[in-house]
């Protein structure tokens, strides 16, 4: 499934229409329709701001199904819940994150 399907599955299940969406992302409902029907790729500002009309995360967008489950099988539920707005976050906050994983990977890399 591509981008655009991906799109509009969440669309649809949302029981959304394009006007809807366009109205939410200042987007116009051709260029959004030419998205999900593969005839135009979104730039990441595009991309960013249909995902939180749609309420999802860029990586369920971006995730091939095969990743899906392997994030499924390694990381937590919690702990996909805590992050899966991360491109939300106020950049301060993303850098903060970044960092505390740099020095636990770090910490990590030191003891083996």
């Amino acid at each position: 499934m591509n981008i655009g399907e991906k799109l509009k599955k969440a669309r649809l299940e949302k029981n959304m229409i394009l006007k809807d969406v366009a109205q939410a992302t200042n987007l116009s409902i051709s260029y959004i329709s030419d998205i999900e029907n593969g005839n135009s790729t979104p730039p990441v500002d595009t991309l960013t701001s249909l995902c939180r009309a749609l309420d999802l995360s860029i990586y369920s967008v971006l995730a091939e199904p095969e990743d899906m489950r392997l994030m499924e099988k390694h990381i937590s539920v919690e702990l996909y819940e805590l992050i899966r707005d991360f491109d939300q976050w106020d950049v301060r906050d993303q850098e903060e994150l970044i960092a505390y994983l740099r020095v636990k990977k770090t910490a990590r890399e030191e003891k083996e």
